[in-house]
């Protein structure tokens, strides 16, 4: 009864940010003279239906999509469960995508090996830019939204000095369905989803990371050193958005990009939160927001002529609606307790 009750409210947690955000859009559909219901559904049609496996599979697409996104809403998980609010991510991203760049243009190895290098190169720029802001926070005490947030712009200016050349075919992630750009990622995505749950759940590090950001005092009478924890999740959590913007050059652009079409600067802690800092929510809603983002471009701009940055108003009233869900099950659980006492 009480693992069904869990599962419940698991399903709950989930499904209230998707129901808000939708009933909310309706409202503002309506406003634009159009019908929510016809306007769902197209987002449906263009967004997560598939006719085959080559032509006209809208599902294709989202995958490409959502991949970043998990590894993004992965990196803001780790981050948020070590209690670090990190808004980082587009700058590691961006830095991720050049070192994988110029890894896949200088290093010189065989086919099967230079992708794997790149990557790594990706994971370890984002790792790098990453772990200054925790360093910031655990020895100097500066707020971390403000210099995640600040190394973004950062991020572009140092990339202005670097020249960044387009790499041969021979570093390109490729696809593994044909006529599509879906790659190994999806599954290196997901395999690394799997990896952080083992991570945060069933190591003694992933309950440093949880223990040390709860309870600093208590985990520092059982041993835990203060500051260790928080610096291995934030190189866990830079890498993993850097290893993003690596899947997205090498398998989808083929050149270094600036700007991702699929993930927005704050879409990891958006999925992170509505996921309920799990790394099964983060693939649900991954590939929820990539079809959102899919389906907008053509279900709302093109067959219903509504702007397609509801689709992004959707994504973040699924945010509001999340947050308040998580804040009303916690000061629930706190109210609940005093009035036992």
């Amino acid at each position: 009864m009480q693992r069904s009750g869990r599962v419940f409210k698991a399903v709950i947690s989930i499904a209230m940010p998707v129901i808000g955000s939708l009933l909310v859009g309706s409202i503002i559909i309506l406003a634009t003279g159009n019908n929510p219901i016809t306007t769902y559904i197209n987002i449906l049609e263009t967004g997560f239906t598939c006719r085959s496996a080559s032509n006209q599979c809208a599902l294709t697409a989202t995958v490409q999509f959502a991949t970043p996104l998990i590894l993004t809403g992965l990196s803001a998980t780790v981050a948020l469960w070590a209690n670090f609010i990190t808004l980082g991510q587009a700058g590691q991203m961006m830095l991720g995508a050049a070192a994988a760049t110029w890894a896949a243009s200088n290093v010189n190895l065989p086919a099967p090996y230079l992708p794997i290098a790149a990557l790594c190169a990706g994971a370890l720029a984002g790792a790098i830019w990453g772990f200054f802001p925790a360093l910031l926070r655990e020895f100097l005490g500066m707020n971390e939204i403000i210099t995640t947030l600040l190394f973004n712009p950062l991020a572009i200016f140092l990339l202005g000095f670097v020249r960044l050349r387009k790499f041969t075919e021979q570093a390109r992630l490729l696809p593994i369905i044909p006529r599509t750009k879906i790659t190994v990622s999806i599954i290196l995505a997901v395999t690394l989803a799997w990896l952080v749950y083992l991570l945060l759940w069933k190591t003694k590090t992933g309950f440093s990371i949880r223990n040390s950001a709860q309870s600093p005092r208590f985990s520092q009478y059982g041993g835990i050193k203060r500051h260790l924890p928080i610096l291995a999740a934030l190189l866990i959590s830079g890498g993993l958005a850097g290893l993003a913007g690596a899947v997205e050059v090498l398998g989808v652009h083929y050149k270094y990009v600036g700007e991702f079409t699929a993930v927005n600067n704050f879409d990891g802690l958006i999925i992170a939160i509505a996921g309920q800092l799990h790394p099964l929510g983060v693939l649900l809603f991954a590939f929820l927001v990539g079809g959102l983002r899919n389906g907008a471009i053509t279900g709302l701009q093109i067959r219903s002529g509504i702007p397609r940055e509801l689709g992004g108003a959707l994504i973040a009233l699924m945010l509001i609606f999340a947050a308040m869900h998580k804040y009303q099950r916690q000061n629930g659980g706190k109210n609940g307790r005093k009035a036992k006492q």
